[in-house]
């Protein structure tokens, strides 16, 4: 069996950086093509089950971004299916869901790292204004998806934790829900995702 993306960058005992953008022009995957860098993708569909890459339509109409003018859906998974580099393969609308498979399949499993916003790691703590449930998928497609392809990496993101999340110890409770519905789902590596106010590049 090959080696998972995961196990391969473990294994390299390097650092490294996944490359994260909503660009997904045919310019963007070019380069990330060329440079042998990672590429990301995020997936959803339209109103009438249309794959694009991009973000949901709840996420724009309600956000208020631009809907970035991406290649057309199969045509870039066509053309990184034919490279040799590292995937990100971001479900950002649960409608999409049923092609994640068909796209792991293609690209190669061993190359794809998955992600998606887990329904079981979805908190609340007044932290935002607004939702959107389009992006909401259930962690067990994760465990699913990982014993059709077992070289897949699997990732999640935790969201909407609490502003002091990674600043105190009083929240160990919470942190071991995280771990304990990671272990049953067989998910490789967590996003904990903060206000960003909580980050700092100081020492």
């Amino acid at each position: 069996m090959q080696l998972s993306l995961a196990q391969r960058i473990h294994q390299s005992n390097k650092p490294f950086v996944l490359f994260h953008t909503y660009d997904a022009s045919k310019a963007a995957l070019e380069q990330a093509i060329s440079e042998k860098k990672s590429m990301d993708l995020d997936i959803s569909v339209d109103d009438s089950g249309n794959p694009y890459l991009g973000h949901s339509l709840e996420f724009y109409k309600k956000s208020g971004e631009k809907q970035p003018e991406n290649m057309p859906f199969w045509e870039a998974i066509e053309l990184v299916s034919n490279a040799n580099i590292p995937v990100i393969v971001d479900c950002k609308d649960k409608r999409a869901w049923n092609l994640t498979e068909e796209v792991v399949g293609k690209i190669g499993a061993h190359r794809c790292l998955v992600h998606i916003y887990a329904s079981e790691l979805k908190f609340d703590y007044n932290l935002y204004d607004h939702d959107y449930e389009s992006e909401w998928v259930a962690i067990e497609n994760l465990k699913k998806l990982k014993e059709k392809f077992p070289s897949v990496t699997t990732t999640t993101s935790a969201k909407y934790l609490p502003s002091d999340f990674l600043e105190s110890e009083k929240y160990e409770e919470v942190l071991e829900r995280i771990r304990a519905v990671l272990k049953e789902n067989n998910v490789d590596t967590l996003c904990l995702n903060v206000p960003d106010k909580t980050m700092s590049d100081k020492v």
